[in-house]
């Protein structure tokens, strides 16, 4: 099953979203719509792996919140998404609109819930590690002090 979180945008994601519901038209695709904040965990505990193919991104919020709740990411090489990823390591990162790699990647995943494990476990401990509250605190901390706000 196919799970999107959230609404398929107008435009050319929801003429994509079409074109692949016409292609499959059995396949099991369930869009949930506007999803609180407070909801999301429980979205995340029923996936096995979080697939965020971007063309461009900061710091994707999906991606963070995947690897906080322990789950195998597979993005592309966009924007904040190189600073989070450490491919095989702790998720998988594709080339931008590598479609054929994207497609291998998330049937590798699938078919390996060992390896799903490992590098669901691997990307709990960074966000635990490396994005926790107090390393965000004094990564402010340490701008407004360089900006000659904070002494």
């Amino acid at each position: 099953m196919l799970l999107i979180v959230g609404d398929v945008r107008a435009g050319e994601d929801r003429r994509m979203y079409e074109d692949l519901k016409l292609s499959i038209p059995n396949a099991k695709i369930v869009v949930t719509g506007y999803v609180s904040n407070h909801d999301l965990p429980s979205y995340y505990s029923v996936m096995d792996v979080v697939v965020h193919p971007s063309l461009r991104d900061g710091m994707p919020n999906v991606v963070l919140e995947a690897m906080a709740c322990g789950k195998t990411v597979i993005a592309t090489q966009a924007g904040g998404v190189i600073d989070i990823l450490n491919d095989g390591k702790n998720g998988r990162m594709i080339s931008i609109n590598d479609i054929n790699s994207l497609a291998t990647v998330i049937q590798e995943m699938l078919s390996d819930k060992q390896l799903q494990s490992r590098l669901g476990d691997a990307a709990r401990r960074t966000m635990l590690g490396k994005f926790n509250l107090q390393n965000e605190l004094d990564g402010n901390l340490a701008v407004y002090c360089k900006l000659g706000l904070k002494t």
